[in-house]
């Protein structure tokens, strides 16, 4: 039975899709769902609208005592049922009272409950994962049971990715698991009813999260003086909700009690640390004590572990929220003069810091982002892996590649490895030059003279301002090709 996506529902198609094939399988017994990611990402508007179109029960756990949180589940199903369960004494009487009774709802979906937030539910009943694990156990597809279908949702992604962990109890049990991000920032641009340039600078201030929408309003008008309009309502407002933002998605995480270090490490990587030692050297730490608090940030998605394509190296760590990177280095420095009211002070002896270090890195991330997931509208036919590296150069000291992409064909940091595309980013206000193309053609050459099978690598040059004539001439004799804001956000 087909279950149309309702108009509410922007983008999300293919998660849509799974979750929709998901809870239509008409197979016996109990099946596992799994939906995870960060706040603000829409996973639960998604989870709503599912149970609504397939009269499935959808509760929400909060941060409460085990008895209160068996008693709200109580109230919720029996608020959906339409008569009274009575209280639960524990969760394996929940779960088994649950079941029985929604599988004796008529209906022409299989019955289908929705636990989100399941990580504030095993915050005061750890033993949840193995309840669950029992029940499908004891009712799973070949026990002969009716079909029913159970979704776990959380926010907290260190928590919802351990839960099928190799030693944990829900191992080998689910066969959904769902990951919602943020929007692709064709999409984002598309959601927030903005041109390019504006659509940009929203993503590199936010992200492609959905819900910062129902927060900030509508994006900003055009022009520096809409934006700085836009930022003193929101996120430079000290009565806005935004203004501190990471402390509110550091919360997401139970096994985050101090928060200072936490924050003071997403300070120390916005001011550019890329390795532990850069970290602790900024923070005061020894790089050893740390390794706790990153494995955390890791696992919980905070920050990036981002890996040089071709070498072997220690990976380079990054902040994996543009809402984060914003506060720790526009908003976390300029706290006081902020909460009297300084914006606009604040604001002019920031923009060096905003292009530098949030347009420019953004805009790379982006061109990575329309090379992987829009490359072929530039003929890049051939797109696996794609990411930055480092070329030894003893002319040159070395040479940092924004932007190098693999055949599919390829894996990373294979010796040899077929180079399709090599490419170089800049959101400067300073046009490019063929200086740009030269030196794209020199790491070409040194790649290939270091075994990698880049000969035929295609050069690629990125720029928020138009190209000149020299670089258009050359991208019509096919020798380079040349990428600005427009077309990264308008489809061919």
């Amino acid at each position: 039975m087909d279950v149309i996506k309702p108009g509410e529902v922007f983008d999300r198609t293919y998660e849509w899709d799974d979750l929709v094939r998901f809870a239509n399988d008409r197979g016996p017994g109990v099946r596992i769902g799994i939906v995870r990611g960060r706040r603000r990402h829409g996973k639960s508007f998604l989870l709503e609208h599912l149970c609504a179109a397939m009269d499935g029960i959808y509760t929400v756990a909060l941060r409460q005592s085990r008895a209160t949180a068996l008693a709200r589940f109580s109230d919720s199903l029996s608020q959906a049922l339409g008569y009274r369960l009575g209280s639960f004494p524990d969760w394996v009487t929940a779960l088994d009272s649950a079941v029985e009774a929604l599988s004796h709802r008529s209906g022409g979906h299989p019955p289908l409950l929705v636990l989100d937030e399941f990580p504030y539910l095993t915050d005061h009943s750890p033993e949840l994962p193995s309840v669950i694990q029992a029940l499908y156990d004891r009712r799973g597809p070949r026990k002969g049971y009716p079909p029913f279908k159970l979704i776990l949702c959380g926010s907290a992604i260190s928590i919802m990715s351990s839960l099928l962990a190799g030693d944990q109890a829900l191992r080998g049990r689910a066969v959904l698991d769902l990951r919602i991000g943020p929007f692709r920032f064709r999409d984002a641009a598309d959601y927030w009813e903005a041109p390019p340039e504006t659509a940009f600078l929203v993503d590199s201030v936010l992200g492609g999260a959905p819900g910062y929408r129902d927060i900030v309003g509508d994006a900003p008008k055009p022009g520096t003086e809409g934006l700085f309009r836009w930022l003193e309502r929101g996120i430079l407002n000290p009565s806005h909700i935004l203004f501190t933002e990471p402390d509110y998605l550091l919360a997401e995480d139970p096994r985050i009690h101090d928060r200072a270090i936490y924050n003071a490490i997403w300070w120390a990587v916005a001011m550019g640390a890329t390795s532990p030692t850069q970290i602790g050297g900024l923070v005061g730490m020894d790089a050893k004590a740390l390794t706790y608090h990153l494995n955390i940030m890791r696992d919980g998605g905070f920050i990036r572990h981002e890996q040089d394509l071709l070498r072997q190296r220690r990976p380079t760590i990054t902040i994996a929220d543009p809402a984060v990177r914003f506060h720790n280095l526009i908003v976390q420095p300029n706290v006081s003069a902020l909460e009297l009211r300084h914006a606009r002070e604040v604001w002019d002896r920031s923009r060096k810091t905003f292009s530098d270090k949030i347009l420019g890195p953004h805009f790379e991330e982006a061109a990575r982002a329309w090379v992987r997931w829009h490359g072929s509208e530039a003929g890049f036919d051939d797109v696996g892996h794609v990411g930055t590296t480092e070329v030894a150069c003893r002319e040159h000291r070395g040479h940092e590649v924004d932007i190098v992409a693999i055949s599919r064909t390829a894996q990373a940091r294979s010796k040899g490895a077929r180079i399709t595309v090599l490419g170089e980013a800049k959101c400067t206000n300073k046009a490019r030059t063929m200086a740009d193309l030269q030196r794209l053609e020199h790491i070409r050459a040194l790649l290939t003279d270091l075994g990698w099978d880049a000969e035929h690598a295609s050069p690629a040059l990125f720029s928020r301002t138009p190209f000149p004539a020299e670089l258009t001439a050359a991208a019509a004799d096919g020798r380079v090709h040349l990428v600005d804001l427009e077309s990264m956000y308008a489809p061919h």
